[in-house]
């Protein structure tokens, strides 16, 4: 399940948590239904990391070892 953004209309406490899109959770401040869900941001890679690229030998392993997968 993905992790979703809220803001409770009720209270205007916002916190994140995960739930189905089809779901609503309720508010951990005070219990409200009536919540608005938020644009999530998508973390930007790391700085300083190359374009090597993972797992060159396509076994599948998920890790940067050009050669090794062969």
């Amino acid at each position: 399940m993905p992790i979703y953004g809220f803001v409770c209309n009720k209270c205007g406490h916002d916190f994140q948590t995960l739930a189905r899109y089809s779901e609503t959770p309720s508010c951990p401040s005070c219990g409200g239904a009536d919540l608005e869900r938020q644009l999530s941001l998508i973390a930007a890679p790391a700085k300083g990391r190359d374009d090597t690229p993972m797992c060159a030998g396509d076994g599948g392993c998920g890790l940067a070892c050009p050669g090794l997968c062969d």
